[in-house]
């Protein structure tokens, strides 16, 4: 299964990789040197939309290759590959209130962690030490895990609050599977840096999603999602050089 992937995702990214092959060949003939690398860091990431319940961040690794192109005095172009993981933590709270019977104070609480692939192709404008960057990104859904805590509690009307046995007052469960996730996102990033020596830097980004997280499943259950959350992410990385073609 993991190879047939990786099969299936070297054919999807042959245009992709016969563009950039292209771009390097151009930017050979036109430099004195390209530059290529290795970076990592740390995202924090969660999800945006208006009907994401209560979105909060949680961190996550981030790890790859980079390749710098130089394009003129201060331009350079970066093709990059990179391995990420985001993810989001959401809560969402309901009250159901009974006439004559005790209320239900019904609690979802959601940790997804998703594991990417990420094709950024940026613009890097520098001047001096500083340099900014900005430019589309392509990403593909490798995996995905979800951990759900749901809590019930009855509500009694005069007395407080109980619990009635026939409820579960808490229950955990774990999925795996990426069937109501769409495999690809387009996105973008945007993000300034700080050059420390001739071969390391340091850069802070924000990566965002422009396509929706979740698929529609009307098509199959009749129900569509009410949520279309996208990915939304902080990141702080470091690059080092390690050598010159």
């Amino acid at each position: 299964m993991l190879v047939a992937t990786i099969l299936s995702l070297g054919l999807i990214l042959r245009p992709f990789t016969l563009s950039l092959l292209g771009v390097l060949a151009t930017s050979t003939l036109h430099a004195q040197h390209v530059n290529f690398g290795v970076k990592a860091g740390l995202n924090a990431s969660t999800y945006a939309g208006s009907d994401v319940p209560n979105p909060r961040f949680r961190l996550g690794p981030a790890a790859g290759l980079f390749v710098r192109l130089p394009l003129g005095q201060h331009l350079a172009l970066q093709p990059e590959l990179l391995y990420e993981q985001r993810g989001a933590r959401t809560t969402s709270t309901q009250l159901f209130l009974g006439y004559d019977s005790p209320g239900i104070l019904y609690r979802l609480r959601r940790t997804n962690r998703t594991h990417y692939v990420a094709l950024p192709v940026l613009t890097r404008w520098h001047v001096r030490r500083f340099f900014a960057l900005t430019g589309p990104q392509l990403s593909y859904l490798l995996g995905t895990w979800r951990r759900t805590e749901t809590q019930v509690m009855l509500l009694g009307n005069t007395a407080g609050s109980f619990y009635d046995p026939a409820y579960p007052t808490s229950s955990t469960s774990t999925e795996r599977g990426t069937g109501y996730y769409h495999r690809w996102e387009l996105g973008y990033v945007v993000g300034l840096g700080y050059q420390v020596s001739s071969r390391l830097s340091a850069e802070l980004r924000y990566a965002a999603g422009l396509t929706n997280l979740l698929q529609s499943q009307r098509g199959l259950t009749g129900y569509e999602f009410p949520q279309q959350p996208r990915n939304s992410t902080l990141e702080a990385q470091v690059s080092y050089q390690l050598g010159t073609l």
